[in-house]
């Protein structure tokens, strides 16, 4: 009904520029996402229009558009939930996490994560985290309802649970490390 307007009367607290300013905030923890150029909001009484720009991340694809083409194999899957661990042992909520969201890297198997918007970091329980993955295989099992060719199946979320685990233990492990010493 509001199209690309959004109800908000001010611009420092525009989705625009609160996407932005996390964008900022992931980067310097250096956390894969593309990195913000600028933020724009254009206020009109109650309403507002706003607009982000980023750099493109080049030589990716969406994860679900992947998988349309392509079976991605137990590396890849693990690679994706150690991306995701990534995030939220940084304590980044992505209010949106689906396969349309989750860039890959087909040579390189570099995964990046996008569209923030609605996002911000959450610091108290976790709970949250299991809601994101679930949210996550929610979203692979629509993309595979709705498409003959896609390659999702039960072991692929297994291996990507896998590696989505196996970030904190390799953490535990360095953490004890630097214990000992």
């Amino acid at each position: 009904m509001l199209g690309d307007k959004y109800i908000g009367t001010s611009c420092k607290h525009s989705r625009s520029f609160n996407e932005w300013r996390l964008l900022q905030a992931m980067r310097k923890l250096a956390l894969p996402v593309p990195t913000p150029v600028a933020a724009s909001c254009d206020q009109h009484g109650l309403f507002y229009r706003a607009d982000l720009v980023t750099l493109q991340i080049k030589h990716v694809t969406t994860l679900a558009d992947y998988l349309l083409e392509h079976p991605c194999d137990k590396g890849g899957w693990a690679a994706v939930g150690s991306c995701v661990r990534r995030f939220h042992d940084a304590a980044v909520y992505h209010a949106d996490l689906n396969a349309r969201n989750i860039l890959i890297n087909p040579e390189t198997r570099d995964i990046y994560l996008i569209d923030f918007d609605k996002s911000a970091f959450r610091y108290l329980g976790d709970s949250w985290k299991a809601a994101n993955l679930a949210r996550l295989q929610r979203s692979l099992l629509k993309f595979q309802s709705l498409n003959q060719t896609f390659n999702f199946m039960p072991d692929d979320w297994s291996a990507l649970l896998e590696g989505y685990h196996s970030r904190k233990d390799r953490g535990d492990e360095e953490e004890s490390a630097n214990e000992r010493e």
